[in-house]
């Protein structure tokens, strides 16, 4: 097992799609024009948002096959892959209809969406819903690969996703107009597709001959899983649960403003995520010396090196955004750019202790602080939104990882002494 391999492999499976990304949203803005583009946002934020649907099981998976696959025992990893997706399955299909059953109030009512762009809003609300199914299968499988220690082909099947959920908007608005609609469909159709080549990757072990399951899995994967999926609920509603709240505070139209930025800067979390997430699996074997030392080297590396970027991204955000899409946006996006920068830096740090506490089997500890930190963060969401709008929802944001960072801090120093 190579961390610098799969590290390498899981920014590639990042930073490929953030490049696509940049390249085809100028595009596709144009032709939606801003409102459209802000409920596109959502629709994104949407699919993506409901991988929680997986029931932590996902990287429940990357924890335990590591586990096994180390000593050798593939028949208990086919039967503890097969139990996951078991889960992950019926958990998607819960996920679809909550997410089809809230698409009235969104389209209708909660996201001050106008009228003329209500029916297509809802339709595509509709088909995002169906989308949540191989997105948690999705999440899933790629658990089971990354534990299996096949990051590349866990990553090419990121890149698939990542490169479509750009391209296929963009295909979509050239070829039959500005029919949020149709975006959905394709989509959805993508992700369906990379579901398959992903299951086929795992073949031998989820369709093998007699192949079953095994209810110790099934209860050691919930165990895990069900702090993850905790997290997993509330950590992305901290994340893209903002832009519902800013369009509820200030409207769709306004919405790119700050969604796009978000976007962007978000992505730069993959880089601390790409080498964590190669981590994962080899601290979870580790003895508390080798813990120790690849806990404090990454440590390092993360801070110093997202630091750089953050001031880099800093320093040229109004010239690019000008070349980008245009000087009038740079203008309002900027404050928002220079806020969450300092966010992006605090979260990339926070990475770290979390995913030592995952690895080292405390998923539970995580989740109650992300409980305690969305209570305050909707409060302060609110206010500061409705006060001082994009900024003030940057704001309440960047308090929140600040709070989480010093969380996690704490919470490794007092349990292992890092």
């Amino acid at each position: 097992m190579s961390l610098k391999r799969n590290a390498l492999w899981n920014l590639a499976g990042t930073a490929i799609p953030m490049v696509v990304g940049l390249a085809l949203i100028p595009f596709t803005l144009n032709r939606l024009g801003s409102e459209a583009f802000g409920v596109l946002t959502l629709v994104w934020g949407l699919i993506g948002y409901f991988s929680v649907f997986d029931l932590g099981v996902g990287r429940a998976l990357t924890v335990q096959l590591s586990q096994l696959t180390a000593k050798g025992e593939t028949v208990d990893a086919g039967a503890l892959v097969r139990s996951g997706m078991l889960l992950t399955l019926a958990a998607g299909l819960l996920g679809a209809a909550l997410v089809w059953l809230l698409t009235p109030g969104l389209a209708s009512q909660w996201l001050k969406i106008s009228p003329d762009l209500q029916d297509d809003a809802r339709l595509a609300f509709l088909i995002a819903a169906v989308g949540v199914l191989p997105t948690t299968l999705a999440s899933g499988l790629r658990g089971a690969l990354e534990g299996m220690d096949r990051f590349a082909a866990s990553n090419l099947s990121r890149i698939l996703l990542g490169v479509w959920m750009f391209a296929l908007p963009a295909w979509s608005v050239y070829f039959h107009g500005p029919s949020l609609e149709t975006i959905a469909l394709y989509l959805v159709l993508g992700r369906s597709l990379v579901v398959l080549g992903m299951a086929a990757q795992l073949r031998g072990l989820l369709f093998a001959p007699g192949g079953a399951v095994a209810k110790q899995h099934f209860q050691a994967l919930w165990t895990y899983g069900v702090w993850v999926t905790v997290t997993g609920i509330v950590g992305p509603l901290m994340v893209y649960g903002d832009r519902f709240f800013v369009s509820a505070a200030v409207g769709a139209e306004q919405l790119p403003m700050y969604a796009i930025p978000q976007d962007v800067l978000l992505r730069l979390l993959l880089i601390p995520m790409a080498l964590t997430g190669a981590l994962l699996p080899r601290l979870a074997a580790m003895g508390v010396g080798e813990t120790a030392i690849a806990y404090r080297q990454t440590y390092r590396r993360v801070g110093v090196t997202m630091l750089a970027i953050c001031v880099l991204c800093a320093a040229l955000a109004y010239p690019a955004l000008s070349l980008w899409i245009s000087a009038d946006f740079a203008t309002v996006a900027l404050p928002v750019v220079l806020v969450l920068c300092v966010g992006v830096w605090v979260n990339s740090l926070a990475s770290v202790p979390y995913t030592l506490l995952h690895a080292k089997g405390n998923p539970r500890l995580t989740a109650l602080f992300h409980i305690a930190e969305l209570v305050l963060y909707l409060l302060a969401l609110w206010l500061l939104s409705s006060r001082f709008g994009l900024v003030g929802a940057a704001l309440a944001w960047v308090a929140r990882v600040a709070l989480d960072w010093l969380l996690l801090h704490m919470a490794v120093r007092r349990l292992y002494g890092m």
